[in-house]
């Protein structure tokens, strides 16, 4: 999987993307696409984590990651960044499914147990998307990045 650390592009498109996801695991699998894709050491820890989510969380029982990811990558060339990938898939993205699938996209990005100046940058936008409180935000980078060590 390819890895860019362009997650807001320094020129972005002069008309803001049409892309708009609809359905709920399509939506988070793009999501998580987009932080793997921001994620700026490409490691094996962050595939997994990835692939993982995929195969085993409930939004995506009955989907084939496959498929998602395939998905996933066309959004993702539709949108044009990582950013905007997010943006098209919060629609989608019910309440009660953000804070789970936040968490889920802090050990995708921290998987390699560094917080780089990118990943920072994502985790400050995926903080204000899925208006997620400061200190639970911190709490969990904290948690994620002494879990990834080992």
């Amino acid at each position: 999987m390819q890895s860019t650390t362009n997650f807001f592009p320094t020129q972005p498109n002069t008309a803001p993307s049409s892309l708009v996801i609809k359905d709920e695991a399509e939506a988070c699998a793009a999501v998580l696409l987009a932080c793997r894709r921001a994620d700026e050491i490409n490691g094996a820890g962050g595939n997994a984590a990835f692939f993982s989510t995929l195969k085993n969380r409930n939004v995506f029982i009955g989907y084939d990651p496959q498929a998602l990811i395939e998905t996933a990558g066309r959004y993702f060339e539709a949108a044009g960044s990582s950013a905007a990938l997010i943006d098209a898939a919060m629609g989608a993205i019910r309440e009660q499914t953000r804070l789970p699938l936040f968490y889920h996209c802090l050990d995708v990005i921290l998987a390699d147990g560094v917080v780089t100046p990118e990943e920072h940058k994502v985790f400050q936008y995926l903080t204000g998307r899925f208006k997620v409180d400061e200190e639970v935000a911190f709490n969990a980078m904290e948690v994620l990045v002494v879990k990834n060590q080992l």
